[in-house]
């Protein structure tokens, strides 16, 4: 056994006087352990568990192995000590927080679970994968889509609405919305406070805390935009009163939507899902239609006072509803909710088609307007539709590989001749190979992994018989991982023939769910259900024997193999295991015909006699 132990060379060279680093390890880490069991019932810090000391910086550590022999510690007490690893501590204490914060993160540089560590930061610094970090950036994109609807409504319509002079005589809180802007500018100003705290991933995959190196990767970054759309604009303006100055103020605000830019980029990941890529593009769509209507009554807002005779669409639509304009009162005309709806009307139905004609462009700017909104709209109706096409035959992709397959196995059959029984047989048997797997190879899936995951999934796979079968109990880790690899699974439906009679018995079958019956001359003879084995002593023979039954399934039944040879490959590289292996295996039911062995050679038959020359039985010829 080797313990490693991780030291911090200032410390090692200033206590360079004294005793050496193997010698402390053994007298003040280890040695511990062995006073702990030197009297009953006393127990020690060093007796129930090691710990290891986290690194932070590798140049600055040494790494030392030291040879310890743990047998010569345990005399006199049977306490096994248990080692307990850092990332095993976070792992049993932060499974919840880090599978929230997984649900929860826009963040596009989150950890992998296996990378994820406890890095040295600094006092105030957030990680980014926290579930605080995580919590906050969905309350940001949330007053993002707040920003993104009200300030192109706010500085289209009610900053040029007769509602604005009203607003210098009640002050800043004369209305809702202006007290919620100040939340949302408030809000935006904090998370650029917390954005220079908050630790990123560099190039190389390193988790960054120093402040500098956040605070400059920061302002490379998306420091300008945010910094833009935090400005309080509503501050800068209040009580000014002027018309030119509340017009700049309103296209200023229109900055804040520079955060969509930083909110597409992390709802980037969930593009892999089709409704979620619907849905986003729907909501694209629709939002696009808001700014654009804001855009339409801007452009006819603008003109209005300057048209003779009046034939914008807002003279128009106040003609249509009786709400004529009048110069004399800047409160005449068509409501601001009559204009909103008239407007994201118009533009619905430009984007999605030429429009009806009740709401027409009249002027030269409202014509080259609309040329635009269904150039828009043309593009945004290809990439919606070509979406949803995609979304529906990815639908029926499974549908479509299905009848191809099946198409394959009927012409296979057509091509053979296969007589109407197996044909059946064969047609039955793919259609609940495909129910039950979806079509997919798992197999080929399995080994597009690397060797060492493809033992961990395979013991995973397999850990019904390697659990409950007594056989298996004391094999080592790796044993366990070498087994595991061979065993292959089988799933058989009622009726399905997995073993005829006189069949090579070249496999050990382990039943995990469901029952088996074994037949002779038609006659069942047993019947076999969960943790249950068949198949034959592999110690007892030196060659496989035939069946002399038939196995036929009686239920769904999963059951797990392991070829003859694969599992005495595995054992002889364990020979320690292997005895206790033969020892403990217990097979159900023994299905090798005592007459139908396979012929050995010559030379095995001549070995196979006794000093009479009369031939042994199976027992002693195994022996």
């Amino acid at each position: 056994m080797f313990i490693l132990n991780f030291e911090d060379l200032a410390q090692l060279l200033a206590k360079k006087g004294s005793h050496s680093l193997s010698q402390r390890l053994l007298s003040q880490g280890f040695l511990d352990s062995e006073g702990s069991h030197s009297g009953p019932g006393r127990q020690g810090p060093g007796s129930g568990r090691i710990k290891y000391k986290t690194i932070s910086q590798i140049p600055q550590f040494t790494l030392n192995f030291v040879e310890f022999n743990l047998e010569k510690h345990r005399s006199g007490s049977t306490t096994e000590i248990e080692i307990i690893a850092p990332h095993k501590v976070m792992e049993r204490t932060q499974n919840v927080t880090e599978k929230v914060t997984q649900v929860l993160s826009l963040g596009a540089d989150v950890l992998p679970e296996y990378k994820l560590q406890a890095p040295r930061i600094h006092r105030g610094t957030i990680l980014h994968y926290s579930p605080f970090k995580a919590v906050w950036d969905w309350l940001i994109l949330l007053l993002v889509i707040y920003t993104a609807v009200f300030t192109p409504y706010s500085a289209a319509f009610l900053l040029s609405d007769q509602d604005e002079p009203r607003r210098g005589d009640c002050g800043y809180t004369c209305t809702p919305l202006t007290v919620v802007d100040l939340i949302v500018d408030i809000m935006f100003v904090v998370d650029i406070i917390i954005n220079f705290r908050t630790t990123y991933v560099n190039t190389n995959d390193e988790v960054v805390s120093h402040p500098r190196h956040i605070a400059v990767h920061y302002f490379k970054g998306w420091f300008l935009i945010d910094m833009v759309a935090a400005i309080p604009f509503d501050l800068l303006i209040f009580r000014t009163g002027s018309d030119e100055t509340t017009t700049l103020i309103g296209l200023l605000k229109t900055a804040r939507l520079l955060r969509l830019v930083r909110v597409a980029r992390k709802l980037d990941r969930y593009s892999e899902y089709g409704a979620a890529v619907l849905f986003l593009l729907m909501c694209t769509f629709a939002l696009i239609a808001h700014w654009l209507a804001c855009i339409w009554y801007a452009i006819g807002n603008v003109e209005r006072p300057y048209l003779e005779p009046k034939i914008g669409w807002l003279d128009s639509l106040g003609v249509q509803l009786g709400k004529r304009y009048n110069g004399s009162d800047p409160a005449s005309g068509p409501s601001v909710q009559d204009k909103y709806v008239t407007a994201l009307y118009f533009t619905f139905s430009s984007l999605t088609s030429v429009g009806f004609g009740n709401v027409s462009p009249n002027t030269n700017s409202e014509k080259v307007f609309s040329i635009c909104i269904m150039l828009v709209g043309s593009l945004m109706y290809a990439s919606i539709f070509g979406n949803v096409s995609a979304i529906i035959q990815r639908l029926y992709s499974s549908t479509a590989r299905y009848h191809t397959q099946m198409l394959r196995v009927k012409e296979f059959i057509r091509f053979h001749q296969i007589p109407n029984p197996l044909r059946q047989r064969l047609e039955e048997y793919f259609q609940h190979a495909w129910s039950y797997t979806n079509g997919i190879d798992m197999n080929a899936v399995l080994k597009g992994f690397p060797e060492c995951l493809q033992a961990d999934i395979c013991l995973h796979l397999h850990r019904a018989p390697l659990q409950h079968c007594p056989a298996f109990r004391g094999a080592s880790k790796g044993c366990l991982r070498a087994l595991a690899v061979k065993f292959k699974t089988t799933h058989a439906p009622p009726g399905d023939t997995l073993v005829h009679l006189g069949d090579v018995l070249s496999t050990l079958y382990f039943i995990s769910r469901g029952s088996i019956e074994i037949l002779r001359d038609n006659v069942v003879v047993a019947i076999l259900g969960k943790n249950d084995i068949f198949g034959e002593a592999v110690s007892l023979h030196a060659q496989p024997g035939k069946s002399s039954a038939d196995v036929r399934a009686l239920t769904y039944c999963d059951l797990h193999k392991i070829q003859r040879v694969d599992l005495l490959e595995v054992l002889d590289m364990y020979p320690t295991f292997a005895d206790s292996f033969w020892n403990k295996l217990e097979v159900t039911f023994n299905l090798r015909d005592v007459d139908g062995g396979l012929r050995s050679s010559p030379k095995q038959a001549l070995g196979s006699l006794d000093h009479q020359g009369l031939p042994l039985n199976d027992n002693q010829a195994g022996e």
